[in-house]
């Protein structure tokens, strides 16, 4: 009830209903004020509708670049990548040669290690007061009011030692290095200077494998939040292994998760991460790389999400395997004997290429360089230095002289052409012969001096003639000698798949202005240089009928169709077999005879290694071996050169020296195989019969 107050003979009285003139005017101006005041606040809704809706509309270059990240996404949203495997590289029986797995690097906050140290000795000392009833040592609890000095370092060594599979001296030594003797336990006069002094992150380990992470993780999770290995903490990166070690390393490649690093460091060289260029990794890239997964969200200040909009996830996927007509355990075999026979010959390196000379799968393909030879110093790849699989692959990319294994080739195609025949007697010297043509002379000398004075046409490939070569090339239009190098390809790549491939160098044209030159020299295999895959390509002609089927890298399936190139004619492919085969039985392959168990054929060669400043070394070879087996059924076909091999060894020609490599390999290449063979040698002083592809031995 409201009372009014009315003025009667000098007294108030106050009547219900009415107020006094100072409560009206104090109404009023609460009433005014509150008007204000949501006016005020409506006002204020408006103009920030308005500002909202002007940002909205023309939003300020400044306003856009604080609401955005670097990349354009809005600072709002959260991506969330999920990794998907890299496709695994397989050998051709599906033996995993690369594949994709989980590494990690394990370091530790000793900072943080010492703190939880310290908070869980302070739980326990008040749970043991607690219990000892100690209510007048309630007071608060130091580090100093400690009982002893800690070891937080030893009981992380201690758990660590287990899920690490590591040495607990090892761990412990990982950790001390890094940390000041004087605090490598938890003191109770520990000061603020010595928390400073403490590492915040010490690396215990940079190579952690799947099983040791999975092993650490699972540790964590047993001992608790509050445990001992909170303290130690992991940074996981995907990581490319290779389960069968170096073998075949170069011809995979690099992936280029990670820079090399030391061995024994473990220290990024370079730091720098690197691709390889080289290898399979590089080659078949698209098809191994995978797509990763992102869902994309939207969270708070605090990165909190608070919602996952709509069509933001993409799965994403892995990649797709690469299966390799490498065979592993033939690679395997190729690169023991070639580390052996470098090893005996003091080389300076060696090449090796193994062909399946019906369906052109290469088996196995290596190439090595021994550090500090100076051959391999004047051909070394730095980065292969660093890891094997940086490495290039020289057998595709670095053409060489290859001196008289080219011999085979020119024979082969002077009997094609009708300019010789293999019993033909070609008159030659005693001693040096020389050549004219015009004006231009050239002098030709053996390497050795058996090989001079008159020979059959069959005897200069068996002995390796020079002057025979050049001879019956002599009876050749330079025309006929180039269409020889590009009926067997020596002009172009193989096109097996790699991108560094090279071609080969065929003698410039002026040096086909005469005889004497270019056509006289490609005869027995000087000044001209053509890669190892061009080498073995050719030489599976005298393999197979006169063709050749295209190189592949990938196995072929057995119902696929490969077109393949015709050569020569089955006759002369047959005759020049039977030659190659006396190569082994008496000429300068007859080291052989004592090593295979299947009947072969083959051409030796003896290089004098190019001087870069001009001419031939004269004591400095390249040692080489073709080798094709068994003879009637030929399935292999093997290049072996032993590089700058040291000639105070006694051994540098590639019968004594590459040939006897070349047949280790072929007999336990074909012996794994399945080949049908005596476990004895074939060959005797004299070859009886032959059956089954197997000699017959006196």
């Amino acid at each position: 009830m409201i009372w009014r107050r009315r003025r009667v003979s000098g007294d108030t009285t106050a009547i219900p209903g009415t107020l006094s003139s100072a409560q009206n005017v104090r109404a009023r101006k609460i009433a005014l004020g509150s008007r204000l005041f949501v006016g005020a606040i409506a006002i204020g809704i408006l103009g920030t509708t308005a500002r909202v809706y002007q940002l909205k509309a023309h939003p300020a270059p400044e306003l856009l670049g604080s609401m955005e990240r670097a990349n354009g996404r809005p600072v709002q949203e959260k991506t969330i990548v999920a990794q998907h495997p890299r496709g695994a590289i397989v050998d051709a029986r599906g033996r995993k040669l690369a594949v994709d797995a989980l590494g990690g690097t394990l370091f530790i906050d000793v900072r943080d290690l010492y703190r939880d140290a310290l908070n869980r000795a302070i739980a326990a000392e008040r749970k043991a007061r607690r219990e000892s009833e100690e209510e007048s040592e309630r007071g608060k609890i130091t580090l100093a009011s400690l009982r002893s000095d800690l070891d937080p370092i030893g009981e992380l060594v201690a758990a660590l030692e287990a899920p690490l599979g590591m040495p607990r001296a090892e761990i412990a030594r990982a950790i001390y290095e890094k940390v000041p003797e004087d605090l490598r336990t938890l003191r109770r006069t520990m000061t603020d200077a010595d928390w400073e002094r403490l590492k915040r992150y010490v690396v215990l380990s940079k190579d952690l494998n799947a099983t040791q992470i999975d092993a650490l993780a699972a540790a964590r999770k047993a001992s608790g939040p509050t445990g001992i290995l909170r303290g130690a903490h992991v940074e996981t990166r995907p990581e490319r292994i290779l389960p069968f070690g170096d073998t075949a390393a170069a011809l995979i490649g690099f992936v280029g998760f990670d820079a090399p690093r030391d061995p024994v460091t473990k220290e990024p060289l370079g730091g720098e991460r690197v691709r390889g260029l080289s290898g399979v990794e590089s080659s078949a890239d698209k098809r191994l790389a995978s797509m990763p997964g992102e869902t994309a969200t939207i969270v708070d200040s605090m990165g909190s999400v608070m919602a996952v909009p709509a069509s933001s996830h993409f799965p994403g996927a892995a990649g797709l395997d690469v299966r390799l007509s490498i065979d592993v355990v033939i690679q395997e075999i190729v690169e023991r004997r070639l580390r052996e026979t470098v090893a005996k010959s003091n080389a300076g390196g060696a090449r090796c290429i193994v062909v399946d000379v019906e369906s052109g799968e290469v088996l196995a393909a290596y190439d090595m360089l021994r550090t500090g030879s100076p051959y391999a110093q004047a051909v070394a790849d730095k980065f292969a230095a660093q890891d094997p699989r940086l490495a290039r692959l020289r057998w595709v990319t670095d053409p060489f002289e290859p001196g008289s294994i080219f011999k085979p080739f020119v024979w082969a195609w002077s009997l094609e052409l009708g300019k010789a025949r293999a019993s033909e007697t070609i008159h030659l010297p005693d001693g040096p012969l020389t050549i004219v043509d015009g004006r231009a002379r050239r002098t030709i000398r053996e390497a050795h001096s058996s090989s001079y004075g008159t020979k059959t046409w069959r005897e200069c490939l068996i002995k390796s003639v020079n002057a025979g070569m050049a001879t019956v090339a002599m009876r050749m239009t330079n025309d006929e000698m180039m269409d020889c190098l590009k009926s067997f390809g020596f002009d172009r790549s193989t096109g097996i798949g790699f991108k560094a491939e090279t071609r080969g160098i065929l003698p410039p044209k002026d040096e086909w202005t005469n005889k004497t030159r270019a056509l006289a020299s490609v005869s027995f295999g000087q000044g001209i240089a053509v890669t190892p895959l061009q080498l073995v390509h050719a030489f599976t002609a005298f393999c197979r009928d006169g063709s050749m089927v295209p190189l592949s890298l990938s196995p072929l399936a057995d119902d696929s169709l490969s077109g393949s190139q015709p050569v020569l004619s089955s006759k002369v492919v047959t005759e020049t077999r039977a030659v190659m085969e006396d190569v082994i039985l008496e000429g300068t392959g007859k080291r052989l005879k004592n090593i295979l168990r299947y009947t072969a054929f083959g051409k030796s060669g003896t290089a004098q290694l190019v001087n870069p400043k001009g001419g031939y070394f004269q004591d400095r070879y390249m040692s080489s071996f073709l080798l094709g087996a068994p003879y009637d059924r030929p399935e292999l076909a093997i290049l072996v050169t032993i590089e700058d091999p040291d000639k105070s060894k006694g051994v540098t020609g590639g019968g004594a020296l590459a040939g006897p490599c070349a047949a280790e390999i072929m007999n336990e290449a074909l012996e794994y195989l399945g080949v049908p063979q005596t476990g004895e040698l074939v060959y005797g002083e004299k070859k009886n019969a032959t059956k089954n592809g197997i000699a017959v031995a006196n």
